[in-house]
């Protein structure tokens, strides 16, 4: 039995913090277009590493009027095109002294994502050092506990302690710089479990970019080296479908999958770019009789047979992008060739012979004539020989109107360890095929309206069903600024699509396993309204039906969340606030919200079943460099008296837990 007294403390608590929460006047954070990206986001795709991004652009922001067209493309969802605009708009026109003069050249919606993390100081009139060439970096550490802890921490399967820990120290001068990660997820023994170092140098002569350590790539659209890829499709009806993604940088995420360890160079030679890269990594996996048979991506390493697996199967992967730029007064046109080669220490199962080692390459072309840019990619994969392609077109269609269409054809045997295709399913580049339609339009001057359109088909549904099957996603949203201060959003999405699962007759006797065509409907409403330049509220409702037509007959279930929040700023202080009631019949009815959390910290929240939720989120920065953040969430479930499963297992139906963060700018 769960101790009566632990539970209403951590009731009264909440409601306590909730009631502090509302009776502070409260600030307006803004209405951040990237964040509202991330309030669409689901279960899939890099939130993480975005978040972390953002973080720093706005620490220390790209200053438009002098950054080279590389610089800017670290800004998510920035196309070449568009940093090619702002470029040759400086250099012929002058400079951007405003968020407004910009969107005369890349238009107001992209201009509104990008301009938060943009500088437009002017610059210097006479030689100087200016900070960015100073010595200048960041220490940031958090501390995270759970209440109460799981079954494996209190029957000792687990080995470590009830707590995460993390840190990351970031420093740079001048040209250079470098980034150190550690990070210990709950019941890991080890507090250094995982390490990260990265140093790196920009613009030396013609090197763009050098780095050594662990780093992620990203060529073309993602089919051989798609690292870059922070969106799932249908996040962004336009600006989710062509990959948008500087080709180097140092890995500075706490995630421990899907990195590059070794060294990486980028040099510019007049119309030329070539990037070399060469890494030697382990991966977590499970070895039988000297076969690797599954990666572990989680990193954890709780427990013995956790810790067994941890980098035992070595990877070692090499190759080069080549690409050659075209400028002209008119068009701007790139090709390139990437070539790669990885080999894995031990025999691997998901290779078709059992083999080790496989080459790669691939051929990316993009072209941006006035306001049309065409881009594609066509990437190939050695034993069995497969080849995997996506082509597509991005164009503004008219003022305030902008359009993409796409077709990807991505072969069965097709595979890549690295891959961050755009696909329906999945983002290796592998057994899809599809065509898909988007248009983002400002119908009036406070009314914008996103509608997509994805058909798609898999060639084989499931290895143990490889027959094809078929389906389609569609989504409509709206965004209506009804003032300066509110702001109505809404969601409608209708998605049918088969899962291969088993299903029974004859009162269970007789099982196989068939395609289950499932249709789900999902309706979502938001509000934000900035009340004054010291309180802002937001608010959502969600319904969500999913129909799944079995054998045995049609089964649908239904799901809804509401939730408010307040978000308040005093001085140094700032506090946010949310309360969340939900009901699923089950997981298949799961509503995802994306939540505010402590910096470089994406959340995106899975709630299913019967209950409550809040969360209280508090920062205070007593000197100017020096911000110190905490929050603490609980949900308390009406359908259960646990919360988990295995070790994992939490002996209360109000699971809670509390995040420190403090950050030191120097």
């Amino acid at each position: 039995m769960r101790p009566a007294t632990s539970t209403s403390c951590r009731s009264l608590a909440s409601v306590a913090a909730l009631c502090i929460a509302m009776f502070f006047p409260a600030a307006s954070y803004g209405l951040d277009p990237v964040d509202e990206l991330l309030d669409r986001s689901e279960q899939e795709g890099n939130g993480e590493e975005l978040v972390e991004l953002l973080h720093e652009l706005r620490n220390r922001p790209v200053p438009v009027n002098t950054a080279t067209e590389r610089e800017l493309l670290r800004l998510p969802l920035l196309s070449a095109g568009e940093a090619s605009k702002i470029v040759e708009w400086r250099n012929s026109k002058g400079l951007f002294a405003s968020p407004e003069e910009l969107s005369l050249v890349i238009g107001p919606g992209s201009a509104d994502r990008i301009s938060p993390y943009l500088s437009f100081d002017l610059p210097r009139a006479t030689p100087g050092k200016s900070r960015r060439d100073g010595f200048q970096g960041s220490l940031y550490g958090r501390f995270f506990q759970e209440t109460p802890p799981r079954k494996g921490i209190q029957t000792g399967k687990y080995e470590g302690e009830n707590r995460r820990l993390f840190s990351r120290i970031e420093a740079s001068m001048s040209n250079f710089g470098a980034s150190f990660v550690q990070e210990s997820d709950i019941g890991e023994p080890d507090a250094g479990d995982f390490l990260s170092f990265s140093l790196h140098a920009d613009r030396i002569g013609i090197m763009t970019r050098a780095v050594a350590g662990n780093y992620r790539i990203s060529f073309g659209q993602g089919l051989l080296f798609g690292q870059g890829r922070y969106f799932s499709k249908g996040t962004d009806p336009v600006d989710g479908v062509m990959l948008f993604s500087s080709s180097v940088r140092p890995y500075t995420s706490s995630s421990e999958d899907n990195f590059l360890q070794g060294a990486a160079v980028t040099l510019n030679p007049g119309p030329f770019e070539l990037t070399a890269f060469a890494s030697g990594n382990r991966l977590d996996a499970t070895i039988a009789d000297g076969v690797a048979t599954s990666v572990s991506t989680e990193g954890y390493h709780r427990t013995a047979s956790e810790q067994a697996r941890k980098d035992t199967l070595p990877l070692e992967t090499e190759g080069m992008n080549l690409r050659c730029l075209y400028r002209g007064e008119a068009l701007d046109a790139g090709v390139g060739v990437t070539l790669m080669r990885y080999r894995y220490g031990k025999p691997v199962d998901w290779l078709s012979d059992g083999g080790q080692e496989r080459n790669g390459g691939s051929v990316e072309a993009s072209l941006l004539y006035g306001a049309v840019q065409v881009f594609g990619e066509a990437a190939f994969s050695s034993r069995p020989d497969a080849v995997s392609w996506i082509c597509g077109l991005q164009a503004k269609l008219g003022k305030g109107i902008d359009g993409v269409a796409s077709l990807r054809r991505y072969a069965v045997d097709y595979f890549s360890p690295f891959a961050g295709a755009f696909a329906e399913r999945g983002d290796d580049g592998s057994n899809e095929e599809g065509c898909y339609l988007g248009i983002s339009a400002k119908v009036q001057r406070n009314l914008e309206l996103g509608v997509s359109y994805d058909m798609f088909r898999f060639p084989e549904l499931r290895s143990t069903y490889p027959l094809p099957s078929s389906g389609h996603d569609a989504r409509l949203n709206v965004t209506w600024k009804q003032s300066p201060s509110m702001v109505w959003s809404g969601l409608y999405q209708h998605r049918q699509k088969e899962e291969a699962l088993i299903q029974q007759e004859d009162g269970g006797w007789l099982e196989y396993v068939m395609p289950v065509p499932k249709t789900t409907n999902r309706v979502q409403l938001n509000l934000e309204l900035k009340a004054s330049s010291m309180f802002s509220f937001k608010t959502r409702g969600e319904y969500k039906s999913v129909e799944s037509r079995f054998a045995s007959g049609k089964e649908t279930d239904r799901g809804w969340l509401l939730y408010w929040q307040l978000k308040s700023k005093m001085g140094r202080f700032a506090l946010s606030s949310r309360y969340t009631r939900f009901s699923t019949d089950s997981f298949d009815a799961a509503v995802y919200v994306y939540e505010d959390d402590l910096p470089q910290v994406y959340s995106l929240g899975s709630f299913s079943g019967r209950g409550q939720a809040m969360f209280v989120l508090a920062s205070y920065e007593p000197l100017s460099n020096f911000r110190l953040t905490a929050k603490y969430e609980t949900t308390w479930y009406a359908d259960r008296d646990f919360s988990g499963s295995g070790n994992d297992l939490r002996a209360t139906s109000s699971p809670g837990s509390f995040n420190l963060g403090a950050m030191w700018k120097f």
